[in-house]
């Protein structure tokens, strides 16, 4: 075995030089080959080491054996001699005893030594199983993980190419479906649409005069509904329109700002306000005011001769009811335009006094804390007219007034 080993070593080394590549296949034999032959020679050492003990074991046994001839040699020798000087006689018994123990000792051995031998095979044939394993494994790390990934990766490739297949397959089948549903959905509504309008040429042959009036009234009530709902937006979008500026209007007004901000509540309260304030804790009151007062008086005697007149002139045709009436609203446009004008002027002069007037206010007594008052009036609620209903006097022979699919489909 050896011889060979290293024949096959030799032709190996006298194999082809380095600098030649060889191809993919004989460099995995070769690889193969280096393994095999270091088993090999693994194998040859551990079985001369094995040969080896297997020598010395024979020669201790052959030493004991000559140790053993030797001994039962000085045993006889010695028995001999005790006979010869008269010691204790041994008997054959007992000479035969201790030669069965010595045997029964030797037996054992010998044993023992082969129930080593049985577990140096076994360790062997163990160990050579674990390293053909240990090369199958090397082999599959090499060589066949590889291929084995390669298929893997194959397989999970098709899997995934089946499912994407699968997956337009699906979709397409959805896309299908939805078509033809909508196709039948389609079909559906001009066949129903048709036999509607079949239906309403049938009912318009057959149709009374009143039926034929009370079609063409909703029609026009659907009209003027239309167009009321229109003036309702254009409405509502110029009312949000003036809330707007109305707010703005309030911002500017409440960012305006007072002089200095020192007017005392007291005066806040009967100038601006309109507030009456008791007798005993009534202010000085200004020389200007009591001159802006004076020179409202005659605006609203004026004003009330004008509305007096326009009373008489007006009086004339109406009735009494209408009278009363116009009389209480002439007493609240009074009331009105005389708070508001006197609060527009007095806001006017708080806001745009002169820096002189501020002299005047030195004598009014101690600042006080500026509060917010709100005031509420009675106002008179006015009721919506009721609407004359309208009554149709038109001509039903009309071309105006001739019905319609569409109208009878509205109606509908």
């Amino acid at each position: 075995m050896e011889n060979t080993a290293k024949a096959n070593k030799k032709d190996i080394q006298d194999g082809p030089p380095k600098e030649v590549k060889l191809p993919t296949s004989e460099a995995l034999l070769d690889y193969h080959c280096q393994i095999k032959e270091n088993a090999v020679e693994r194998f040859m050492v551990q079985i001369k080491k094995l040969r080896e003990k297997n020598q010395k074991y024979q020669e201790r046994n052959k030493r004991l054996k000559d140790e053993q001839t030797w001994h039962i040699r000085n045993l006889l020798k010695e028995l001999s001699e005790d006979k010869s000087e008269g010691s204790t006689v041994v008997t054959r018994e007992e000479v035969e005893r201790a030669m069965k123990e010595k045997w029964k000792f030797e037996r054992d051995q010998e044993q023992n030594l082969k129930d080593m031998h049985i577990q140096i095979n076994n360790a062997e044939k163990l160990f050579l199983e674990k390293l053909s394993e240990k090369e199958y494994w090397e082999q599959y790390k090499n060589v066949g993980s590889e291929q084995q990934a390669k298929l893997i990766i194959a397989l999970q490739n098709d899997i995934n190419r089946v499912k994407e297949n699968a997956e337009k397959m699906s979709e397409q089948y959805d896309i299908n479906l939805e078509d033809v549903r909508k196709r039948i959905i389609r079909e559906t509504l001009l066949q129903l649409d048709q036999k509607k309008e079949w239906a309403t040429e049938n009912a318009l042959r057959f149709i009374d005069k009143g039926s034929y009036r009370e079609i063409w009234e909703n029609d026009w009530l659907k009209k003027e509904i239309a167009a009321h709902r229109k003036e309702v937006e254009e409405l509502e979008h110029a009312i949000h329109e003036l809330e707007g500026e109305n707010l703005v209007l309030i911002d500017q007004l409440f960012n305006c700002r007072l002089v200095d901000l020192k007017i005392p509540r007291r005066l806040y309260l009967t100038q601006a306000v309109g507030q009456e304030v008791p007798p005993e804790e009534m202010p000085l009151e200004l020389p200007e005011t009591s001159i802006e007062k004076s020179q409202l008086q005659p605006v609203e005697v004026k004003s009330r001769d004008l509305i007096s007149l326009s009373l008489g002139s007006s009086s004339l045709p109406l009735g009494h009811e209408d009278s009363s009436r116009y009389s209480e609203q002439l007493k609240t446009d009074e009331e009105e335009s005389s708070s508001i004008a006197f609060g527009a002027s007095d806001i006017k002069y708080l806001l745009y006094e002169d820096e002189q007037d501020f002299k005047d206010y030195v004598n009014l007594g101690p600042l006080e804390v500026k509060l917010m008052t709100v005031e509420s009036k009675k106002k008179p609620i006015h009721f919506q007219e009721k609407e004359i209903p309208v009554k149709f006097y038109e001509d039903v022979r009309s071309p105006e007034s001739h019905i319609t699919y569409k109208m009878m489909k509205s109606f509908l």
